[in-house]
This record gives structure tokens, sequence and C-alpha cells, in this order.
């Protein structure tokens, strides 16, 4: 009989929600479908990791993004009163409302850190990066599709880099040998 290991995990309340509506469609056990992800992960991480050399393909990320919302102290304004509308439903007319963009003081959360820090990284990795395609899929979440051609061992830090964000929803790594 084969030994189980039991853990705990934690996990974001939104994606423990969206993981238990997922994996009850395909009506598996929390167990077994942590078990094939798990597998999955290290089947990847294990095909990839036999390259040697110099590598080719690109890395994809998918990024949660929530945007500035800058409210200034007005003491005409109550607090529980709205000072801008931020709401953005599809508006079949094409009128957009108006941003401003100008610099200013601001404390910037997780998703607008880690956006800087992507764009760092990136600059420390100019040497194997050819090209980026940025593409809002909706309001609050980004692709970013970094294609890359240098050593292998280059190519994977800067897959890890990008991975550790806490923004990141999900990375993909697709390589294969230059030569």
């Amino acid at each position: 009989m084969e030994e189980y290991k039991r853990f705990t995990i934690s996990l974001p309340k939104e994606l423990y929600n969206e993981f238990e509506l997922f994996r009850k469609t395909l009506d598996i056990s929390r167990s077994d479908a942590i078990r094939k992800a798990m597998k999955a992960l290290m089947i990847s991480e294990e095909n990839i990791s036999i390259s040697s050399g110099n590598v080719v393909g690109c890395i994809s990320i998918i990024m949660a993004h929530k945007h500035f919302e800058h409210k200034e102290n007005h003491a005409d304004i109550k607090e529980e009163d709205e000072l801008d509308d931020h709401s953005h439903t599809i508006d079949h007319d094409h009128t957009y409302h108006n941003h401003d963009y100008g610099s200013r003081p601001i404390y910037s959360n997780i998703q607008q850190t880690d956006e800087i820090l992507k764009t760092d990284i990136q600059h420390h990795f100019h040497d194997i990066i050819i090209s980026t395609l940025h593409v809002h899929l909706e309001f609050e979440k980004c692709l970013e599709i970094i294609a890359v051609s240098g050593p292998y061992e280059r190519v994977k830090k800067l897959k890890d880099d990008l991975q550790r964000l806490k923004s990141v929803i999900s990375v993909g790594f697709f390589i294969i040998d230059k030569e």
C-alpha cells in the first residue's frame, strides 16, 4: 500500500474559490487535483532542465493589475462621496473618461510595485530578451509574452525571477535548443 503525506497550503480566497469551481467541474477530489498540478509542474520543469547551451523560445506571464486610485483630501467632500468614477464597463458609444496621469506622490499596491519590478528585471536581461508583447486581457489582467534567445541558465533565471512576483497568476515557459 502506498504511503501518503498530509500537508496544509494557504491560498488567497479568490484563488481557492476558482480552484473549487474548476475541480468540481472535472469531478475530481482536491487531493487528486493538487497531485496532477504538482506532476504537471515537475514534468514541465524536468523537460526544460535537460536543455543545455543556447535556447530560443518565450516566457509568457499573466499578471493581476490594479489601477491607481488616488483620492485627494478635500474639505468640501464627505468621506462617503466618490471623488472620481473609475468604473470600466463596456461602453458601446466609445466614450471614455479622462485620467490625470501627472506625477504625484502615491503609495503603490503590490501589483503596481510588481509592474515596476518586472520592467527592472527585464532590463537586467536585455542580453537575452529579443522582444516583449504586452496584451490587456481584461481591465485587471494582462498577458506579457517575452521572446528570448541565449544561454539556458540566463533564460531560466529570467523566468524564475519573473515567477517570484506576487501578482503573477501563471507562467508559461516554452524553449527549444537553438542549434
